[in-house]
């Protein structure tokens, strides 16, 4: 059985200043969330943090670098279909799996992953950040070569400051 590891406390928030909106992007590349995440989700988590207020998911929407499907950005895959995306949609969908949810195949799928994490803050219409932005390892169970890769990418970013 895959547990997930135990959450330490995160503040949802409404509002906040730039500087915050930097910080959480600096936790979002430190947290291993470029590697874990699908291109839409990296934006998902990049575009919450930059606006400075929560959203809707329609603003949220108008970002995803997807092709509409029935004229809904959200119903679009997320993966791309390149080989690379099969070993991490794998991955993705064992971090689901933690979850007990299914595999991560639309934009919906990754939102809804992510808010069940409590990475992102979903209630009803409206999207927002948490903070501290949590790591891939504080919220997904990971095997040690994901960890060890996160803890490289922690120790870098504390480094360059």
């Amino acid at each position: 059985m895959t547990t997930i590891p135990e959450e330490p406390q995160r503040a949802r928030l409404d509002e906040w200043p730039a500087e915050v909106g930097d910080r959480m992007a600096r936790q979002q590349l430190a947290g291993g969330w470029l590697r874990a995440l699908p291109t839409p989700g990296v934006q998902i988590l990049g575009a919450v943090a930059s606006r400075g207020r929560a959203v809707t998911r329609a603003e949220l929407g108008r970002v995803l670098p997807v092709e509409p499907v029935d004229g809904d950005r959200w119903s679009a895959p997320c993966w791309y279909g390149v080989p690379e995306d099969t070993e991490q949609a794998a991955t993705l969908d064992r971090y689901a799996a933690a979850y007990d949810r299914g595999p991560v195949r639309t934009c919906t799928d990754l939102l809804d992953l992510l808010a069940a994490a409590q990475v992102l803050w979903v209630q009803d219409d409206m999207i927002g950040p948490v903070s501290p932005v949590p790591a891939v390892d504080e919220v997904f169970p990971v095997s040690n070569a994901e960890r060890a890769e996160i803890a490289s990418l922690k120790a870098m970013a504390t480094r360059l400051g």
